[in-house]
């Protein structure tokens, strides 16, 4: 989805009215509940129970003292063999002096790059094309022109064949070089593509925060409490994000109303992270990737109420250096 469509999306969702709890679990046993399935709350604020309500059916979070968890986790990656391939395409093999325009040699080179991400491509999560830049001009000059260049990398790889949509591109500038800017052959070495293969997501270190510790129900709009435990979380792993190359948020939803909502919801909300943790200053917006997976990743069952609590998070992704 493209920025000006997610920022659309963020403000829309961000207006919706709350005139009740929403039902985002399926099993509302016990309440009184209206057309859409929103439970229903009285003059004082108290969920509405309905003549079969019993205690061990106050599991819902808002509703008779409940509260699901609220803390983040911060997970380490897990050793997986081929869970996490970085890989360089130097761009003086590939382009022109400040140029975006793929040379002929740069096509030849990028033929051969594409048939290394063939064989993998099918079964990875995802592949990312990281522009970088030597320190020879302004910040702003080098974050666009290696933006512009990677965008350049993965438009070409799809014409080759490659799946498009699951080519991600980043500009980081010159913020994250692998030799010295204070001599010809670090500079050179530094003006490459990394190519980041993530074959698994559990490879990698991830911050795992449920959504209702962030957001209010069908809301992308984070709350004063969200906010809140962003940042501590930040803090709290800051050694963690100091050595990310990028971060990816992931916002997920349980299996609650259509794909078509869920996948809105849920990249509404990873919009609203990724861009409260650039403002703030966690990360630059140009290392901080924003996708919504809906329901299609659960890490439990969606037929209980405590699985589908857990399926409602947001997760971040924390792509370190990788090894070489």
């Amino acid at each position: 989805m493209k920025k000006l469509q997610r920022r659309a999306l963020l403000v829309a969702l961000m207006a919706l009215p709350v005139a009740a709890i929403s039902a985002e679990d399926r099993n509302t046993r016990g309440y009184a509940t209206d057309f859409q399935g929103n439970i229903l709350m009285d003059s004082y604020g108290n969920c509405v129970h309905s003549g079969s309500w019993s205690p061990e059916l106050a599991i819902i979070d808002g509703c008779d003292g409940y509260t699901a968890s609220r803390q983040a986790v911060l997970l380490k990656g897990e050793p997986i063999e081929g869970g996490v391939v970085s890989f360089d395409v130097p761009f003086n093999n590939i382009f022109e002096v400040d140029k975006t325009e793929i040379s002929d040699d740069g096509k030849t080179v990028l033929a051969k790059t594409a048939e290394k991400l063939e064989n993998v491509l099918a079964e990875a999560y995802s592949v990312t094309i990281i522009g970088h830049t030597d320190n020879t001009g302004g910040k702003k000059h080098n974050e666009q022109l290696s933006t512009k260049r990677a965008e350049s990398v993965a438009d070409y790889l799809a014409s080759l064949g490659l799946p498009r949509d699951k080519l991600r591109t980043l500009g980081a500038g010159a913020e994250d070089p692998i030799a010295a800017n204070d001599t010809k052959q670090g500079r050179a070495m530094n003006r490459r593509a990394e190519i980041v293969v993530v074959g698994q997501p559990r490879a990698l270190d991830r911050m795992v925060m449920p959504s209702v510790a962030l957001f209010p129900r069908r809301s992308a709009e984070l709350s004063a409490e969200g906010k809140a435990m962003l940042l501590k979380s930040a803090q709290e792993a800051r050694e963690t994000f100091k050595k990310a190359v990028m971060i990816e948020v992931v916002g997920h939803t349980d299996d609650v109303g259509s794909a078509e909502y869920n996948m809105e919801l849920s990249e509404a909300r990873a919009l609203a992270v990724g861009t409260y943790l650039a403002e703030e200053g966690v990360l630059p917006a140009n290392r901080i990737y924003m996708v919504g997976a809906g329901k299609d990743q659960p890490v439990a069952n969606n037929s209980t109420d405590e699985g589908r609590q857990e399926n409602r998070r947001v997760e971040i992704l924390v792509l370190g250096r990788a090894k070489r």
